[in-house]
């Protein structure tokens, strides 16, 4: 497909790009019950991949693949095979935290959804994403106020919180989503999440010093699992998100669930030991067999 290059800006071929980088839906698809994907607004339907747009030429998905090499091979690799500790980058993850963001926002923009921002977010949005393409592109040092911060989570043992959503630790081991925050009308974010892994792309902050101990530094830095202390808004939001998942959760339809129910019991070996029925089970450790499989 010819068109112009979303990051270099040169009309040429233009390759079918994922916004998500394709490791993650690998590993998604490999590590659950049923080797099947079912994501975004669209339960009821089996996917084997995430959307892959033509946004960019080969040279800079070239780019982004040597960036998404390193990240994988130093972060997301030793993550899911229980390896992480202290992790030591270069400049390499926020070159892949920026690229992440802006295809994010990309994405979002050419599907018009940042119709819910104000005016004010809208035109730092384009900033933001023409700030994010210089620096791509070495036509900058730093992506400058539009902050990258990364958040590794892990299952949730105990929560003295009220009104947890029940599919918490499915929502936090399983889900792969992206959105375009804001908070009131004065501030924003892209979120980009891949598993355990948060990525969190300032578009306006007026407070970043709140964040501590996720900033991706330009350079080099240390990346150590649970080690932040985080604004409410975000730890309220991260619920919400939870919670969105589990309404869409409950839109999969009766045959769809006999579909599945089906697959689990083809695949039983498989399925008992994936990490779909651990994230699962660390729920039901959490609220209990009843609260975890009830419908409404």
């Amino acid at each position: 497909m010819q068109g112009i290059c979303k990051l270099c800006g040169n009309k040429t071929e233009l390759r079918k790009s994922h916004i998500i980088p394709s490791f993650v839906y690998k590993w998604q698809k490999e590590t659950s019950a049923t080797g099947y994907l079912r994501y975004g607004e669209e339960p009821n339907k089996r996917v084997q991949d995430g959307y892959k747009p033509y946004f960019f030429c080969d040279g800079c998905e070239q780019k982004f693949n040597k960036w998404e090499t390193a990240f994988n091979n130093n972060i997301f690799n030793p993550l899911k095979e229980g390896k992480a500790g202290l992790c030591q980058y270069s400049d390499w993850l926020l070159k892949f935290a920026v690229s992440v963001s802006l295809r994010n926002l990309i994405y979002a923009i050419d599907s018009r959804d940042i119709s819910h921002l104000s005016n004010k977010l809208k035109r730092e949005a384009y900033k933001a994403l023409e700030t994010w393409k210089k620096f791509l592109n070495d036509e900058r040092p730093h992506p400058g106020k539009y902050q990258q911060h990364m958040i590794v989570y892990d299952a949730i043992l105990s929560s003295t919180l009220d009104n947890l959503p029940t599919n918490i630790n499915r929502y936090i081991l399983r889900t792969i989503e992206m959105d375009i925050v804001k908070i009131g009308d004065a501030e924003a974010f892209v979120f980009t999440k891949m598993g355990k892994i948060f990525l969190i792309g300032f578009i306006e902050y007026q407070h970043p010093r709140h964040w501590k101990g996720t900033q991706i530094h330009v350079k080099k830095g240390n990346l150590r699992k649970g080690k932040y202390s985080l604004p409410l808004f975000f730890w309220e939001y991260f619920q919400s998100r939870a919670q969105k998942s589990k309404l869409i959760d409950s839109r999969i339809s009766p045959k769809q669930r006999k579909k599945i129910d089906e697959d689990y019991k083809k695949k039983k070996k498989r399925a008992l030991n994936s990490e779909t029925v651990r994230a699962t089970q660390e729920d039901i450790n959490m609220f209990g067999k009843d609260k975890v499989f009830e419908r409404k």
